[in-house]
C-alpha cells in the first residue's frame, strides 16, 4: 500500500478524517503529492506534519482554486452526519457537494472516488452486488443515494466505493455492544465488515488501475452471526454483552467480487480480531 508509483499525481482528499488522514499518509508514502481539507487547525497541521499541503475548508464554501488546480484525482472522504442532522442530512449533505460543480465539468476535471457506504442497499435480503437496487432505510442512507446521483450527473469519471461497516484498531467492534447495557439486536443477521487498511487498500487499486466510472462494494468476505460475532469481539475487549435477540437470518449479504477481480486481497478478510490490537 505503500510501494512507490511511477507516475506521481496530484491527489486532492475533501475530508480528512477517521479515514482521510491515515489514507493522506499512505499517498504520501506512495510518493504521490497530497492535498487534504480540514475545518480544524490541529487536523491542519497533522496534514502538514505528514508531508500533505494543507487546506482550511468548511463547505459548502467554496473551494479555494489551490485546492483543486491540477488536480489529477479527487477523493471525497465526507460522512452525511445522519444523527446530527437527522430528516435535513440529505440537503445539507448535497449541499456540500455543490461547490464541485465548477470543477467536475470541465475539459481538464479530475477523476473522482467516492466513499459511498452499503447502507445504499437499506434492509434488503439475501446476496448483494452492485446491480442491487438501493433501497434506502436510514437518514445517511438516502443521503448517500442522493450523493451517488448527484456525481452521476457530472462529466468527469467517477469511482464509488460503497463500504461496509468500518472497523480498525480504533473502531474496534467490541465497544459496539460490549458494556452498552443493551442486547444485540437481530443476532441472526450476517456480518457486513470491512477494515480500514483494506478500504485504503482498495482506493491505491482504483488509482493503479485507472478506473472510469464505476461502483465496487467493499467488504471482507467472512459475513458471521451479528450475536457470535459481536459477543466475541467484546470478549476479545474484556467486555460484556447484555445477551441477544432473535431476528435477522435473511439479511443481506454484500459481495464484493467485483472488486476482488481487480486484484483486492484484504488483509482483515476473515474477521480476525486479533488483527485489531486495542
Amino acid at each position: 500500500m505503500s510501494d512507490t508509483v511511477s507516475t506521481p499525481r496530484i491527489i486532492s482528499i475533501l475530508g480528512c478524517g477517521w479515514l482521510g488522514m491515515p489514507l493522506l499518509q499512505s499517498l504520501v508514502d506512495a510518493g504521490h503529492r497530497v492535498r487534504g481539507s480540514s475545518r480544524k487547525p490541529d487536523v491542519l497541521s497533522k496534514i502538514e506534519a505528514l508531508g500533505g499541503q494543507a487546506f482550511a475548508i468548511d463547505l459548502p464554501q467554496r473551494l479555494p482554486p489551490e485546492f483543486m488546480n491540477e488536480c489529477d484525482v479527487l477523493i471525497i472522504t465526507l460522512p452525511p452526519r445522519g444523527r446530527a442532522f437527522g430528516e435535513a442530512t440529505t440537503e445539507n449533505y448535497l449541499k456540500n457537494f455543490a461547490p464541485l460543480a465548477d470543477w467536475l465539468n470541465t475539459p481538464d476535471s479530475p477523476t473522482v472516488i467516492f466513499t459511498s457506504s452499503t447502507s445504499v442497499y437499506g434492509n434488503v435480503e439475501g446476496l448483494v452486488t452492485e446491480s442491487t437496487p438501493p433501497q434506502p432505510a436510514t437518514h445517511s442512507g438516502h443521503a448517500v443515494v442522493a450523493a451517488e446521483a448527484w456525481l452521476a450527473a457530472v462529466s468527469c469519471p467517477v469511482s464509488i466505493l460503497r463500504l461496509a461497516g468500518l472497523v480498525a484498531d480504533d473502531r474496534h467492534p467490541g465497544r459496539f455492544y460490549g458494556g452498552k447495557g443493551r442486547p444485540i439486536p437481530n443476532a441472526d443477521a450476517p456480518v457486513n465488515l470491512v477494515h480500514r487498511d483494506d478500504v485504503i487498500a482498495a482506493i491505491h487499486l482504483c488509482l493503479d488501475n485507472d478506473q472510469r466510472s464505476t461502483t465496487y462494494n467493499v467488504c471482507s468476505a467472512a459475513h458471521p452471526s451479528k450475536g457470535l460475532f459481536y459477543t466475541k469481539a467484546a470478549e476479545a475487549l474484556g467486555l460484556t454483552v447484555s445477551g441477544t435477540l432473535p431476528g435477522g437470518g435473511n439479511g443481506k449479504i454484500i459481495d464484493s467480487t467485483a472488486l476482488r477481480s481487480l486484484g483486492w486481497q484484504p488483509t482483515w478478510e476473515h474477521l480476525d480480531l486479533s488483527y485489531l490490537v486495542p
